[in-house]
């Protein structure tokens, strides 16, 4: 048996024991029903998502914030295809009903990073560094680790010169 295939067999059995101790805490389908957080906008379609969020379930109904009267409104027409939608990216555990509520949605915002000033290295430094990658035959990923090394190679400089201040 390949490496492979038992890495996929020892998943599945992975997966099954932990199913198995969800359904005997009685949260198996309640963890089922959370997973449309994670398929939202496939399920929905990209508009709607960025228009309506899950907020919560309760008693299997899924309460959805949504950011302005007229999505409203149309979700409320849209109701049964989107709960179809919805149910067809659960396994066995349906959403019964759909609950709209008016609401402002969280946006998540990346947080920008200041691009990091690295110091130059000399040309000894970057020799080296090419020569440990000239065997490589094919050019792209000889590029790739070069520019990986040599990147490294600065910001253990840039490290070593902070921790000198």
């Amino acid at each position: 048996m390949s490496q492979r295939s038992r890495s996929k067999d020892s998943l599945k059995s992975t997966r099954n024991v932990l199913a198995g101790i969800l359904d005997n805490l009685g949260i198996g389908n309640k963890i089922e029903q959370h997973r449309i957080w994670t398929v939202w906008a496939q399920a929905v379609g990209e508009q709607i998502s960025q228009h309506a969020l899950p907020a919560r379930i309760r008693d299997n109904v899924l309460e959805i914030k949504v950011d302005h009267p007229v999505w409203m409104q149309q979700l409320q027409l849209l109701k049964p295809r989107l709960l179809e939608q919805i149910n067809s990216h659960l396994d066995d555990t349906p959403i019964k009903d759909l609950y709209l509520r008016r609401g402002q949605l969280r946006k998540t915002i990346k947080a920008v990073e200041p691009e990091l000033e690295l110091p130059e290295l000399d040309p000894a430094e970057t020799a080296t560094i090419h020569r440990l990658t000239q065997k490589i035959e094919d050019d792209e990923v000889r590029a790739a680790l070069n520019s990986l090394f040599l990147k490294h190679r600065r910001l253990e400089k840039l490290t070593k010169n902070q921790k000198k201040l």
